[in-house]
C-alpha cells in the first residue's frame, strides 16, 4: 500500500529523520515506535500530505502510493491532488481537532463534506463501532467539548471509520482510554480489513494488533 525510501525530512534546517525506509503492507495492521521527538507523528504528517516542501520544511526521498495498481509519489503531489488523497488517507491525531459543534455534528458535517448515502444510519453505526453511542445517544446534539477526553477520543476515530479509509494513520489512539475500553478498540480495529498503520508506546498493544513493527531511531 505505501512504499517509503529514503524519505529525508528537514524542518528550519534540523534533521528529523533520514534514510527511512518501510513499507505499511495492504489490509495489515502496521506499527511505528521510538522514542519521543524522533519524528513518528512528522511521519505520518508526510504521508497524509500535511507536511509538505514548502516553508521551513524539506522533504526528499519518495513516498509511494498504491492507487489503482499502480504507485504514485506523494511528494510529488500539487495541493489539490494532496487534498484530495485525504479522502482516502485519513490521520487521526492523538490530539482531538473536534469542530465547536455538537456530537452528532461532528461527524455529519464530514459525511455531508463527503457526500456519503445512508449518513445518519453510518453515523450511528460508527458511534457504536467505537463503543461510544451508548454513552451519548441521549445528548448528540450537546457540543462535543462537553465529552472527557477518552470520549473526544473515540469521537474523532468514529469520524475517521465513518469515512472508510482504505489508509488510516493512527497516532495514540488509546491514549486517553481505560484498559477494558482500549481492548475493545483494539479488537475492532483488527476486525476492520482495512490499512492501518499505528504509532503506540504500549507494547502490549503492538503485539496485540501488529502483523509489522518498525522501531524509528536516531
Amino acid at each position: 500500500m505505501v512504499i517509503i525510501k529514503n524519505l529525508k525530512l528537514e524542518f528550519s534546517n534540523r534533521v528529523i529523520f533520514e534514510n527511512l525506509n518501510l513499507e505499511i503492507k495492504e489490509n495489515k495492521i502496521t506499527a511505528i515506535q521510538g522514542p519521543s521527538g524522533i519524528g513518528k507523528t512528522s511521519l505520518f504528517l508526510c504521508i497524509n500530505s500535511m507536511i509538505r516542501y514548502e516553508d521551513d520544511y524539506k522533504l526528499s526521498g519518495e513516498i509511494l502510493y498504491k492507487k489503482n495498481d499502480n504507485y504514485i509519489d506523494l511528494l510529488k503531489l500539487d495541493e489539490n491532488q494532496a487534498q484530495d488523497l485525504r479522502k482516502e488517507i485519513i490521520y487521526v491525531s492523538q490530539h482531538p481537532d473536534l469542530l465547536p459543534m455538537s456530537i452528532y455534528d461532528n461527524l455529519n458535517f464530514f459525511a455531508k463534506t463527503h457526500k456519503l448515502e445512508n449518513k445518519h444510519e453510518r453515523i450511528l453505526e460508527a458511534l457504536k463501532q467505537v463503543y461510544l453511542y451508548d454513552e451519548v445517544k441521549d445528548i448528540l446534539h450537546k457540543s462535543a467539548f462537553n465529552l472527557s477526553g477518552g470520549q473526544q477520543q473515540r469521537l474523532i476515530l468514529a469520524r475517521a471509520l465513518l469515512l472508510k479509509p482504505k489508509l488510516l494513520l493512527l497516532d495514540e489512539p488509546t491514549a486517553s482510554l481505560n484498559e477494558s475500553l482500549s481492548q475493545k478498540i483494539e479488537e475492532m480495529l483488527k476486525n476492520q480489513n482495512i490499512t492501518i498503520s499505528i504509532i503506540s508506546h504500549f507494547k502490549s498493544q503492538i503485539n496485540n494488533i501488529a502483523d509489522f513493527c518498525y522501531f524509528l531511531e536516531e
